[in-house]
């Protein structure tokens, strides 16, 4: 497997390092650690009327230099072990383009960052640079927010991406004998008909019945991939909550007490992201532990 983890210094990007120190990857994994350069000389270039020399911007240059790789050989230092190969690489550009360019040349598996970049708000939910990454990114993106996985919520609507994380997670040797709760959410907005006049108590019963075939069809999906995943090797459980998606997701991966959501999406790209990826976004902004999105590759 091939993991390309980037940081920047930030506690949210040390949090994903030590994710990825922490996890079991399989034998023969290499972890390439990335970090994008701040161009700290152009700052000084753009001010206007001043002047600086060619010294001062060398020294500039040495002095960035050197932290950035003080930065990498820190990030990469808890990584190495038996069964896994560790490089680091600095890269120029916009942080989010050059990470998804990054990891589209190593080949990588999975992308690990932290969920906040040393520029980011500290109020702000996701970080903008996770936000894009995972938005763009062909390859499957962790957003870290947990240093290791102990219990984990799938999150299964029973589309091809969604049969893709769960086949990540049967086969992941860390995840193996980890407890998972199977979430496959009924979609409801409840209340739309209660301006109805009796007369249409026919057409209210008939929309309640369909509700309730959807919740059992949830409820014997999640219990099917729960049964899977137990036959692989992990201690799962089902769950089938009615409500928004999104919303219903991170509240049950809360109450279980979930390190790790893992949860395909169908988005790739224009319209069908948008409203395909809906539910995704909502789940990085509210989830409390870290997420694993699958997007399979294209064709």
């Amino acid at each position: 497997m091939r993991i390309l983890l980037a940081i920047d210094g930030s506690p949210s990007s040390d949090r994903a390092a030590q994710l990825v120190g922490t996890t079991s990857w399989p034998d023969g994994s290499a972890i390439r650690v990335v970090h994008v350069a701040a161009p700290e000389a152009e700052s000084y270039l753009s001010m206007p009327g001043v002047v600086v020399s060619a010294e001062t911007i060398d020294r500039i240059a040495t002095s960035s230099r050197q932290r950035n790789d003080e930065l990498l050989s820190s990030g990469a230092a808890g990584l190495s072990g038996p069964g896994r190969a560790v490089d680091t690489m600095l890269l120029e550009g916009r942080p989010a383009s050059a990470i998804v360019d990054a990891a589209r040349d190593f080949h990588a598996d999975v992308i690990v960052l932290g969920s906040h970049g040393r520029g980011t708000l500290g109020t702000a939910l996701l970080g903008s640079v996770s936000s894009e990454v995972v938005e763009y990114a062909t390859t499957p993106v962790l957003v870290a927010r947990t240093t290791s996985i102990r219990r984990l919520a799938l999150a299964d609507d029973g589309s091809g991406p969604a049969v893709a994380a769960r086949e990540l997670v049967e086969r992941m040797p860390g995840f193996q004998g980890h407890a998972v709760r199977v979430i496959s959410v009924s979609e409801r907005q409840p209340g739309w008909f209660g301006w109805l006049e009796p007369e249409a108590a026919g057409e209210i019963q008939a929309f309640e019945d369909a509700l309730q075939a959807g919740r059992k069809q949830h409820e014997e999906l999640a219990a099917a991939s729960a049964a899977q995943l137990t036959a692989a090797g992990l201690a799962a459980e089902a769950d089938a909550p009615i409500g928004d998606p999104g919303t219903e997701i991170a509240r049950a991966a809360q109450d279980f007490g979930a390190d790790l959501i893992v949860m395909g999406t169908r988005g790739q790209t224009g319209l069908e992201r948008l409203l395909l990826g809906s539910v995704v976004r909502k789940v990085l902004h509210h989830a409390h532990c870290s997420v694993l999105v699958i997007r399979p590759p294209p064709g």
